[in-house]
């Protein structure tokens, strides 16, 4: 006779029932994470077992191995509170981190956006996990796709990214989890990290919470530079209600929610600290509007907005005991003003824009248990997201004056910012997604698919009314441009990308319990992508290069073998063996596809030339700058160009030590099998090597020249390689006190080498943007502009509740980061090799004078003007070196891309919650008091909690001149570090909230 098993949510409307195998198991798959739940066990002829306040989290099993006694045996019946274990489970395999709602609430954040919560995951760095490009994460929301598939930003990794808002509100969240490497062959689409959040649903009882956070400029330290934040404020107020439609069987969760903010920009002219002194931007100004008739903009401080309204909405149908459907809509509206100024680079008022983002995502699941032994999930989602950016000013080309002050790093720029004037998107996006198991004694099986369709437009024309680059301020009053870059249309179609494709997954898999101690989990994936238009026909790209315009990934299957397991050591939960190997397939960024839409030769015109005769202020006339002729770019595709893989292994302990504390020990590898790399088809090929006298003959990287067809200027072909590799190590030790103490903290040490880390969205960008010594089209494998190297997180939170049925409560918690600073890279400005890139080549670092051709510095303007000459510059250049840990060591060698780092930067943020509360007929009412201060130390100590920052990454120290025989110019950037401060982060700032909550 078989056991009976049922559970119930402590609110009624939500059941769930099964019956024993012939072997004495259960299982229930779909149930609704969250609970609390309550499990009865029933056997005719022996006690029944109630479990009392169980949680389902996500992607944790909850275990349950129960013993009846016999009713003669025992005449009461047993009760225990269950309680669910994130660390030792029999699921659990790879790495992988799971936020309960409580720590959501007591996580300090001052964004409230899901990248406070996830920093927590020991292998995380901002948006980046384990090393890998954060364009290679998945993000769903309740399991369907909420991530921007196209990726057009390097950091907009959701719908809206780039205009600064969430893609859902905290508010609305239940449970977030990250994976790294799970050996479940139902999580794909990432090379990356695959991230999910699921939201929150009603239940019979009436429950919500109205809210407010704010900070202002009062609430916020003092710069680095000294100076006070004038007015700013940050608001962000909202309402949640849940609760039944009808009782036990429908239910509705709203959550509505608006975000206000208005920023000052720092370094401002005649700031502290400051690129420009007023005197200087004023000149340029005057010298604009007299010469051009053109308006820059203000030099002075500029209040950027951003705004966003979210309204979300959920309904859970109990349609009976076998079949549950939820429905959900997302709805944002938002924009951020783009402005921002840094120590090396002044922007002028009308060098900034505008990023719009508007989406509706709706999402339905339907979960069924069909019978004892079969369930099947299926979500259908579609999402309609739309993003354009406008620019401030009359539009005017886009000015950049280098070497301001004698630095190579520092830069002006104004003008119709480049990559603003002509910038839009519309993406398009179905999913269907089908998961069945089947329960066969020891046997889970899984068969599924998950599908996604998507439809683009895209209109993105760089240098839509030119780039222009003069090499020093003189030069620019002088009328002289040192190069000339400018992309405009030659048909009627304005610059748009139109196209369709498709990402279909199948997929299987066994999850065996081998024995009592362990479990295996073997399956296979196959991912196949689809492309449902071709790009035009070009026939010179055929006859010069061999390669066709017309031509889109092949729809390889692309197969993901994964095996995974869990063995509990001693059989009782208390050393843990995990680990898995396998391969992950993820998606590509559609934005790099979508280039050869656009530049095939066929809709554009391209200018692109050192040294134009003069400068053309006429936005409408840049086909006509530089030589005449029509030249375009090429965006080319291999082949046999495959989506992104990695092969991932890992090999994990857990270990329950003396005292109730918990250690992890973890390591991870990846082995790149499919990643991008660029090469330009159109350099000619090597001319011989550098110039023995620029370095004395130390420096002999190959030089190039000639194209191999003057009427393209670039011919850019997107290929794979398998160069590459990351790997990490962490040790974590956590433990919850029974005082209402919970304490963790966790050490990662990673590394990661690419040959090109895919940072920008267009190919010209990222193949003359990629740093290199030797060749350009055939990059050596390097540091990744996401190389982790040290992280340390921890976090100590201790919570009370007291008062008449405990409503009213008090907690604290304090989060901490550290890592080693961000990678970096140096280098020349100029065309050091030939290759037409001015910022790619990798410095030599001299170690005497004799190696490095130095010549006459001359800075201002006339007739002020001030000469500082070699032996002048050699002195300061040789200071720089010895105070550089990083350049010192590479004396009489190149330096390595990503090689250098930023300073360590540590950080300490805090929360406080304070309830009061009270009951009011039978109902639960309380105000909630809170207060999040996000680097605490700089409260503390002025000195404390400094970050860092570089402009890409990438520092140009030493300029690179061709004139006269050619040679080199150095003068010390600000602060004589490579990097800046970061006014803005390295101050403390405080948020204040008040919360109504009732239930």
């Amino acid at each position: 006779m078989e056991q009976r098993l049922e559970l119930f949510t402590s609110q009624p409307g939500t059941k769930y029932s099964a019956a024993t195998n012939a072997e004495g198991r259960f299982s229930i798959s779909n149930m609704r994470v969250g609970g609390p739940y309550r499990i009865v066990i029933s056997y005719l002829g022996f006690q029944s077992a109630t479990y009392e306040n169980v949680s389902i989290r996500l992607g944790e099993p909850f275990v349950l191995n129960a013993v009846l006694s016999q009713e003669g045996v025992a005449l009461t019946e047993v009760v225990v509170v269950g309680k669910r274990d994130a660390v030792f489970n029999s699921r659990r395999t790879g790495a992988a981190t799971n936020i309960s709602r409580e720590q959501i609430e007591v996580l300090p954040t001052l964004s409230r956006s899901l990248s406070d919560m996830w920093r927590v995951t020991p292998q995380a760095s901002g948006n980046s996990f384990g090393g890998q490009n954060s364009r290679f994460n998945n993000i769903t929301i309740d399991g369907a796709v909420n991530n921007d598939v196209f990726a057009a930003s390097s950091s907009a990794i959701t719908p809206g990214s780039n205009t600064n808002t969430q893609p859902v509100s905290l508010d609305a969240i239940q449970e977030i989890q990250v994976v790294l490497a799970p050996y479940d062959i139902t999580y794909g689409n990432f090379t990356g990290a695959g991230v999910n959040a699921i939201t929150r649903s009603g239940t019979n009882k009436i429950e919500g919470s109205a809210y407010f956070f704010g900070r202002n400029q009062n609430t916020i330290g003092k710069q680095p530079n000294g100076l006070k934040s004038t007015t700013f404020s940050n608001s962000q107020y909202g309402l949640r209600v849940g609760g039944p439609i009808v009782k036990d069987k429908l239910f509705f969760f709203v959550n509505g929610e608006l975000g206000r903010v208005q920023t000052p920009t720092n370094l401002n002219a005649g700031d502290p600290g400051a690129l420009l002194s007023i005197r200087q931007a004023d000149s340029i100004a005057n010298f604009v509007r007299t010469s051009y008739g053109y308006d820059v903009g203000s030099i002075y401080e500029q209040q950027a907005r951003t705004s966003n309204d979210k309204i979300f909405g959920r309904l859970d149908w109990n349609i009976n005991e076998k079949h549950q459907l939820m429905l959900r809509h997302n709805y944002i509206k938002a924009f951020d003003d783009a402005i921002s100024r840094s120590a090396t680079n002044f922007r002028f008022g009308n060098n900034a824009g505008r990023n719009n983002n508007e989406q509706n995502i709706t999402v339905l699941e339907l979960r069924s248990s069909l019978t004892q032994a079969l369930s099947n999930n299926l979500i259908l989602g579609y999402s309609r997201v739309r993003d354009y950016r406008n620019t401030d000013g009359a539009l005017f080309p886009h000015v950049q004056i280098n070497n301001i002050n004698g630095s190579a790093a520092n830069q002006v720029n104004f003008g119709s910012e480049r990559s603003s004037t002509a910038n839009q998107l519309d993406q398009d996006i179905f999913e269907v997604t089908d998961n069945f198991k089947i329960f066969s004694g020891n046997h889970t099986f899984t068969v599924g698919t998950h599908n996604e369709f998507f439809k683009f437009r895209n209109l993105f024309v760089n240098n839509r009314y030119g780039y222009w680059q003069f090499n020093n301020l003189q030069d620019f009053y002088n009328k002289v441009p040192s190069r000339v870059e400018a992309t405009y249309p030659i048909t009627s179609n304005p610059g748009e990308a139109r196209f369709g494709a498709a990402q279909l997954s199948l997929y299987g898999q066994d999850e065996i319990q081998l024995m009592a101690k362990l479990k295996v989990t073997a399956g296979l994936r196959v991912d196949v992508p689809l492309f449902f238009d071709k790009p035009e026909r070009n026939p010179l790209a055929e006859t010069a290069f061999g390669y066709r315009t017309d031509i889109t990934p092949k729809s390889n299957l692309l197969f993901s073998p994964r095996v995974g397991f869990n063995y509990d050591v001693l059989g009782d939960r208390t050393l843990q063996l995990r680990g898995g190997t396998g391969i992950f397939t993820g998606r590509v960024p559609f934005v790099w596809l979508s280039n050869q839409f656009t530049n095939n030769g066929v809709l554009f015109g391209t200018v692109v030339q050192n040294n134009p005769a003069s400068f053309q202020p006429d936005p409408n006339l840049q086909s006509t700058a530089g030589s005449a002729g029509s030249t375009y770019e090429l965006n080319l595709i291999g082949k046999n160009f495959k989506l992104p893989q990695t092969f991932r292994s890992n090999i994990a302990a857990d270990i329950k030590l003396p005292g109730g504390f918990v250690t992890t020990l973890e390591a991870i590898y990846n082995k790149t099998l499919n990643n991008i790399t660029y090469k330009d088809l159109n350099i000619k090929g090597v001319t011989g090597n550098l110039d023995s006298t620029l370095s004395g003959g130390r420096d002999l990287r190959p030089t190039y020249g000639g194209k191999v067809n003057s009427t393209v200027t670039n011919a850019l072909l997107l290929e794979n390689t398998n160069r590459g590799y990351s790997y990490s190590l962490t040790a974590q030790l956590q433990k919850n006190f029974d005082i209402g103490v919970n304490a963790s903290i966790a050490y990662t040490y990673g590394r990661a080498k690419d040959v090109n880390s895919g940072t920008s969205s267009t190919a010209r960008s990222n193949w003359q943007f990629n740093q290199i010594v030797w060749n350009a089209n055939d990059p050596e494998l390097g540091y990744s502009r996401f190389d982790l190297r040290h992280r340390i997180v921890g976090s100590l939170s201790y919570g009370i509740r007291y008062g008449k049925n405990k409503i009213s409560g008090t907690s604290v918690s304090v989060f901490y980061a550290g890592r080693s600073g961000e990678p970096i890279s140096y280098l020349y400005f100029g065309d050091v090799n030939g290759d037409g890139a001015t910022q790619n080549d990798l410095l030599y670092i001299p170690r005497s004078a004799s190696e490095i051709k130095l010549v006459n510095l001359v800075t201002g303007t006339a007739p002020s003007t001030v000469t500082t000459t070699p032996a002048q510059q050699w002195e300061a250049l040789n200071s720089f070196i010895e105070n550089d840990s990083y350049l010192r060591s590479r004396r009489g060698q190149y330096v390595e891309r990503f090689g250098g780092r930023m300073p360590w930067e540590h950080q300490f943020d805090l929360r406080i919650l304070q309830d009061i509360g009270g009951l009011i007929k039978g109902s639960s009412n309380k105000i909630q008091l809170s207060l999040d201060v996000f680097n605490i130390g700089n409260l503390i100590n002025k000195d404390w909690g400094y970050t860092y920052s570089l402009g890409n990454n990438a520092a140009t120290l030493i300029n690179y001149t061709a004139k006269n025989g050619g040679g080199f110019t150095f003068a010390a950037p600000t602060g004589n570090t490579a990097y800046q401060v970061n006014q803005s982060a390295s101050r403390y700032s405080a948020q204040f909230g008040v919360r109504y909550l009732f239930n």
